[in-house]
Protein backbone atom coordinates (compact mmCIF):
# COMPACT_ATOMS: atom_id res chain seq x y z
CA UNK A 1 0.00 0.00 0.00
CA UNK A 2 1.18 3.30 -0.40
CA UNK A 3 -0.34 6.62 0.46
CA UNK A 4 -1.05 9.00 -2.58
CA UNK A 5 -2.49 12.23 -0.97
CA UNK A 6 -4.74 13.74 1.69
CA UNK A 7 -7.97 15.26 0.37
CA UNK A 8 -9.51 18.29 2.51
CA UNK A 9 -13.02 18.97 2.16
CA UNK A 10 -13.52 22.73 2.05
CA UNK A 11 -16.90 25.44 3.08
CA UNK A 12 -14.79 28.00 1.33
CA UNK A 13 -12.90 26.86 -1.82
CA UNK A 14 -11.21 30.53 -2.95
CA UNK A 15 -10.03 30.91 0.33
CA UNK A 16 -8.63 27.09 0.26
CA UNK A 17 -6.76 27.45 -3.17
CA UNK A 18 -5.52 31.03 -1.85
CA UNK A 19 -4.03 29.67 0.78
CA UNK A 20 -2.42 26.23 -0.64
CA UNK A 21 -1.36 28.51 -3.86
CA UNK A 22 -0.51 31.67 -2.80
CA UNK A 23 1.03 31.36 0.81
CA UNK A 24 2.08 27.68 1.04
CA UNK A 25 3.03 28.16 -2.69
CA UNK A 26 2.59 24.12 -3.40
CA UNK A 27 2.95 23.41 -7.21
CA UNK A 28 -0.96 23.10 -8.30
CA UNK A 29 -1.00 20.54 -11.39
CA UNK A 30 -4.97 20.98 -11.87
CA UNK A 31 -7.46 23.15 -10.59
CA UNK A 32 -10.78 24.22 -11.45
CA UNK A 33 -12.61 26.89 -9.32
CA UNK A 34 -15.94 26.02 -11.23
CA UNK A 35 -16.04 22.17 -9.69
CA UNK A 36 -13.98 23.28 -6.36
CA UNK A 37 -11.39 21.31 -6.83
CA UNK A 38 -7.19 21.68 -6.96
CA UNK A 39 -4.28 19.19 -6.51
CA UNK A 40 -0.81 20.37 -5.40
CA UNK A 41 2.65 18.16 -5.73
CA UNK A 42 4.30 17.63 -2.35
CA UNK A 43 6.90 15.25 -3.43
CA UNK A 44 6.25 12.03 -2.99
CA UNK A 45 2.48 12.24 -2.12
CA UNK A 46 -0.39 15.65 -2.58
CA UNK A 47 -2.54 18.03 -1.16
CA UNK A 48 -6.15 17.53 -2.85
CA UNK A 49 -9.02 20.05 -2.48
CA UNK A 50 -12.44 19.56 -2.82
CA UNK A 51 -15.54 21.51 -1.91
CA UNK A 52 -17.51 20.11 0.75
CA UNK A 53 -21.15 20.96 -1.80
CA UNK A 54 -18.97 19.18 -4.68
CA UNK A 55 -17.42 16.21 -2.77
CA UNK A 56 -21.24 15.13 -1.02
CA UNK A 57 -22.80 15.51 -4.66
CA UNK A 58 -19.77 13.16 -6.14
CA UNK A 59 -21.12 10.78 -2.95
CA UNK A 60 -24.97 11.25 -4.25
CA UNK A 61 -25.64 13.20 -0.49
CA UNK A 62 -27.89 15.71 -1.50
CA UNK A 63 -26.33 18.18 1.18
CA UNK A 64 -22.56 18.44 2.30
CA UNK A 65 -21.71 16.95 6.31
CA UNK A 66 -21.68 20.29 8.18
CA UNK A 67 -18.62 21.80 8.96
CA UNK A 68 -16.52 20.18 11.45
CA UNK A 69 -15.69 22.84 14.99
CA UNK A 70 -11.92 22.84 16.27
CA UNK A 71 -8.34 21.19 14.77
CA UNK A 72 -9.49 18.37 11.91
CA UNK A 73 -5.84 17.87 11.21
CA UNK A 74 -2.73 18.91 10.83
CA UNK A 75 -0.25 18.71 7.45
CA UNK A 76 3.48 18.36 8.44
CA UNK A 77 5.77 19.69 5.84
CA UNK A 78 9.58 19.33 6.88
CA UNK A 79 11.79 22.72 5.77
CA UNK A 80 15.86 23.15 6.48
CA UNK A 81 14.89 26.57 8.35
CA UNK A 82 11.91 26.84 10.06
CA UNK A 83 12.62 29.96 11.07
CA UNK A 84 13.36 31.65 7.88
CA UNK A 85 9.52 29.79 6.15
CA UNK A 86 7.77 30.84 9.51
CA UNK A 87 8.67 34.41 8.73
CA UNK A 88 8.26 34.10 4.67
CA UNK A 89 4.87 32.83 5.25
CA UNK A 90 3.84 35.23 7.61
CA UNK A 91 4.90 38.05 4.99
CA UNK A 92 2.75 36.26 2.88
CA UNK A 93 -0.12 36.38 5.07
CA UNK A 94 -0.04 32.98 7.16
CA UNK A 95 -2.07 33.50 9.79
CA UNK A 96 0.20 31.90 12.88
CA UNK A 97 -0.51 29.82 15.67
CA UNK A 98 2.53 29.20 17.43
CA UNK A 99 6.28 30.80 16.31
CA UNK A 100 9.22 28.51 16.28
CA UNK A 101 10.25 26.95 19.01
CA UNK A 102 12.04 23.74 19.76
CA UNK A 103 10.39 20.52 21.13
CA UNK A 104 12.67 18.19 22.67
CA UNK A 105 10.14 15.48 22.96
CA UNK A 106 8.80 15.62 19.46
CA UNK A 107 13.15 16.28 18.48
CA UNK A 108 12.43 19.20 16.22
CA UNK A 109 11.69 22.59 16.07
CA UNK A 110 7.82 23.79 15.23
CA UNK A 111 5.69 26.31 13.84
CA UNK A 112 2.24 26.23 13.41
CA UNK A 113 -0.38 28.28 11.39
CA UNK A 114 -4.12 28.05 10.18
CA UNK A 115 -4.85 27.04 7.12
CA UNK A 116 -8.67 26.68 6.69
CA UNK A 117 -11.92 24.63 7.56
CA UNK A 118 -10.17 23.52 11.46
CA UNK A 119 -6.55 22.31 9.55
CA UNK A 120 -3.78 23.17 10.48
CA UNK A 121 -0.08 23.24 8.96
CA UNK A 122 3.22 22.44 11.02
CA UNK A 123 6.77 23.17 9.50
CA UNK A 124 9.48 21.20 11.68
CA UNK A 125 13.03 20.56 11.05
CA UNK A 126 14.45 17.98 13.35
CA UNK A 127 16.75 19.28 16.56
CA UNK A 128 20.39 17.99 15.56
CA UNK A 129 19.69 17.93 12.05
CA UNK A 130 18.86 14.18 11.32
CA UNK A 131 15.34 12.07 11.92
CA UNK A 132 11.84 12.87 10.63
CA UNK A 133 10.18 12.75 14.27
CA UNK A 134 7.35 14.74 15.00
CA UNK A 135 4.34 14.02 17.33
Amino acid sequence: MKFINVRLLTGDFPAALRFWRDIMRLTMTYGDETVGYAYFETGDSGVELFSREGFAASLGEATPAPQPQGHQAVLVFRMDDVDATYSDLVARGAAAVSAPQDRPAWQARTAHFKAHDGYLVEIYSPLGGSGTSTA
